[in-house]
């Protein structure tokens, strides 16, 4: 005998408001309750980071120890790497603000993601523009091509917009020494210049060529001496490829703004901060390092307009402490939690199932239905 009873053919209103209140709930908690996932590359962001963290105490250490105190109206997170206002071998103004946005170890983890973005590997030759304008950001760009075991050919230009590595008793020069001497880098400059415009402006002082030929002298380099900037453009790639030997050259890299480096102020600012795979209209007609590099089909990473790094990054800006290691976008990201997701549909798909397919809110919430009868007879089965 088949049994017979009556369905009902509305849904309580309470029913219904249940189910609302349940889906809501679930949205909600897949909002608020994300994870932190890893970046790719997250080791060797980390390594690079704590690198970084170790060759900065040994500068600190470094400078308070030989050459002077910090002056923390000008360094408040008493990083060491804060140059002077003006000294015999200051090449332009700079921006303080943007010297002191640099003191940052996770700097070194932006490098290995610019690095691993441009497709480098074990291995491959990385050719390096440094000026004393950043010395945090050489330090950065040399420890994580380290912890990638890439091979590195810097020269470096000795002279410094204000702010940087422009004391005379301690340039980039000395601050890398003193890291090869203590094993935080395997690789330094293989040549020197003296900077500012054309990278002989202060050489025309018989001075200031004389505090520069010492300081480079003083680091076991040669000055690379020559009349116009189209000699040193053409000495230093001959230096590049001869140090290179064998290996193609992969990328460049340019810290800072030297002239014989980037080019012109105008041609600086048409390549990107960061990585640019092609090179931008316009650079072509100006000669420099960076733009026969560009110009053969190389990658090249400029690290200028420290502005739009920091915001790209999720750096901060003008830390008055030294940042720990791990902080910023390079390491992790914010996705929604799968497992929770799931779960919160299999609820919600059982919730319906019972509420409009067994009639449980009916029986549960039956007292709150319409009291008015239904027009048509209720479907039985």
């Amino acid at each position: 005998m088949r049994m017979i009873y009556w369905r009902p053919s509305t849904i309580p209103r309470v029913a219904l408001l249940v189910i609302a209140f349940l889906a809501i709930a679930a949205l909600s908690s897949v909002e608020l309750i994300k994870v932190h996932k890893k970046k790719p590359h997250y080791s060797e962001k980390f390594r690079a980071s704590l690198a970084m963290k170790r060759g900065m105490e040994v500068i600190k250490n470094y400078r308070v120890n030989h050459v002077g105190p910090i002056d923390a109206e000008f360094d408040p997170a008493r990083s060491g790497m804060i140059g002077l206002p003006q000294s015999p071998i200051t090449s332009k103004p700079g921006q303080l603000r943007a010297k002191q946005h640099t003191v940052n170890p996770n700097w070194g983890a932006v490098m290995v993601d610019l690095y691993k973005e441009a497709r480098l590997k074990a291995g491959d030759t990385v050719a390096m523009g440094f000026s004393g304008s950043f010395p945090a950001l050489n330090l950065a760009a040399l420890v994580a091509a380290e912890v990638l075991k890439l091979k590195v050919i810097p020269i470096t230009s000795v002279a410094s917009s204000t702010w940087g590595a422009n004391d005379p008793k301690f340039t980039w020069l000395d601050m890398e020494r003193i890291l090869w001497e203590e094993g935080i880098i395997t690789h330094k400059s293989v040549a020197a210049s003296f900077g500012g415009l054309e990278d002989s402006e202060l050489g025309k002082s018989k001075k200031k060529r004389e505090v520069l030929r010492t300081v480079i002298e003083r680091n076991g380099l040669y000055p690379l001496e020559f009349e116009t900037g189209k000699e040193q453009v053409d000495e230093r790639m001959a230096i590049y490829w001869k140090a290179a030997g064998e290996s193609r050259i992969a990328v460049y890299v340019n810290v800072g703004g030297s002239t014989v480096s980037v080019g012109t102020k105008e041609v600086k600012k048409l390549f990107n901060p960061g990585l640019n795979k092609k090179p931008p209209q316009g650079v072509l007609d100006v000669d420099s390092v960076m733009t026969r590099f560009a110009v053969e089909g190389l990658p090249v990473i400029h690290m200028v307009n420290i502005q739009k790094l920091l915001q790209k990054y999720g750096l901060p800006e003008n830390p008055v402490v030294i940042p720990s290691v791990g902080e910023g976008n390079m390491y992790t990201k914010i996705e929604y939690n799968v497992y929770l997701v799931v779960i919160n549909l299999i609820v919600m798909l059982l919730v319906l199932l019972a509420f409009l397919k067994l009639d449980i809110g009916y029986r549960i919430f039956g007292s709150s239905r319409v009291s008015q009868p239904p027009k048509h007879p209720e479907p039985m089965i």
